[in-house]
């Protein structure tokens, strides 16, 4: 079996190839990713190339095809493929272009169109439409790729899911939503704040059967929404993803300066921090770990957003092989019950990865979706995943019917502190 890639003339190759399956389309399956309709600072032959890479990568040993448009987009023809690895597939390629909105939308959603999914034995002709139309559009325009081959491209024979990203400054500004003096206060307000009235603890626990939860440590965060007010910001730090995520590189700095400062008050249990890959490999971090005991540093887990590590893969590998040679581990965070089933956690190096509960998750643990999450469970290591955004007791049960062990959320909170008035 062969994965064959075409760079060159690929509509009029796309087209040479359905009428090749014509009369036997039963197995073949096409993925159409719409990266045309990226914005132009993700569209850079560097990136396109990346994702070819990707592709390849994934796909190889199937029977099938890789056509570059000329539009930049991206047409995936294959034979035999199977649900989880498409799924896993289209995740990926998701998460390279994760801050363009065709990605995620603002509420940090999937846009469902990133992508057009084609089961040729009933979607023939639909798909067939649409190689039409590139055909025609193609004759009116030059190709933006021209590279020949049939092998991914050199310069990219490692997946190093790089890009260069827009200035996140930049970024928010060009939306015009804050001035630049407006951000310049935030980031003046944020240098003389107290942050210790916005630090929360949230407990991750063991809970075996019916007993009682058992805290294992507590994640160390600062409560965005209570932040805002304490400044007196104008700008909703939670809905402006941009805004959000430049903001994450200078809290991360505060953060662990704090915890530097205050060993005693934040570091005397387990903890897990929220921290970016940028952040771990800066000089922030080396100064924080000079002064945590190397004792300690065994009690400390580092929650790295899984974004982070595909929006530069290299980087992230770099960071997690220097801080797990230091004592402390890796836990991936912002996975939800579909992408889970994506992520190989051994090749990823974490300890820990950390799946958010989906309540609108059908409880039947027969359940096609559930068997593929218990298969991935297993796979990761039953003691390796925390369930969390645990609201409810449903979200206990059905978290132990799959082997899961470790949780956090609300309803355990109210459990362990049935008094306090704080809410997480």
């Amino acid at each position: 079996m062969t994965l064959q890639l075409f760079t060159k003339a690929a509509e009029a190759k796309l087209m040479q190839t359905l009428e090749d399956i014509r009369g036997r389309p039963e197995g073949w399956q096409a993925t159409h990713f719409h990266l045309s309709n990226l914005l132009e600072p993700y569209k850079s032959e560097y990136q396109i190339k990346i994702a070819i890479n990707l592709v390849h990568d994934l796909l190889k040993g199937f029977n099938g095809y890789i056509f570059v448009i000329s539009d930049n987009s991206i047409i995936v023809l294959c034979y035999g493929l199977d649900a989880p690895l498409r799924s896993k597939l289209v995740f990926q390629l998701r998460y390279l272009y994760m801050d363009d909105p065709l990605a995620y939308t603002d509420t940090g959603q999937e846009n469902p169109d990133f992508c057009t999914i084609y089961h040729l034995n009933h979607d023939w002709e639909k798909f067939a439409e649409l190689c039409s139309r590139l055909m025609s559009a193609a004759t009116r325009q030059q190709p933006v790729i021209t590279e020949q081959g049939e092998q991914p491209p050199k310069e990219v024979s490692d997946i190093v899911i790089k890009k260069g990203k827009p200035d996140e400054k930049e970024r928010i500004l060009a939306k015009k939503e804050l001035s630049l003096p407006a951000l310049a206060i935030i980031e003046r307000d944020l240098d003389h704040a107290d942050l210790n009235r916005v630090v929360r603890r949230q407990a991750i626990c063991a809970v075996q059967g019916s007993a009682p939860p058992r805290r294992v440590f507590e994640e160390l965060y600062i409560n965005i929404a209570h932040l805002r007010q304490m400044l007196r910001a104008e700008a909703d730090f939670l809905s402006d993803r941009w805004l959000f995520k430049y903001l994450t590189y200078i809290l991360d700095q505060r953060m662990i300066a704090l915890l530097r400062h205050n060993p005693s008050r934040y570091l005397g249990s387990p903890i897990s921090l929220n921290l970016n890959v940028q952040t771990l490999l800066s000089p922030s971090f080396t100064e924080f770990d000079s002064a945590i005991k190397p004792a300690a540093k065994v009690a400390v887990i580092i929650e790295v957003p899984v974004i982070d590590v595909f929006a530069d893969m290299a980087a992230f590998i770099t960071a997690r092989k220097e801080v797990q040679k230091l004592g402390y581990r890796i836990c991936l965070d912002g996975l939800s019950t579909e992408s889970f089933t994506s992520i190989n956690r051994e090749k990823l190096g974490a300890d820990l990865i950390k799946v958010q509960w989906n309540a609108d998750r059908p409880s039947d643990l027969a359940s096609t979706e559930n068997r593929d999450m218990q298969a991935a469970i297993q796979a990761t290591g039953t003691n390796r995943i925390i369930l969390c955004r645990c609201d409810n007791k449903n979200a206990i049960k059905y978290g132990q019917g799959l082997g899961i062990s470790l949780f956090q959320g609300r309803y355990l909170d109210g459990i362990l502190n049935p008094n306090s008035k704080i809410e997480n």
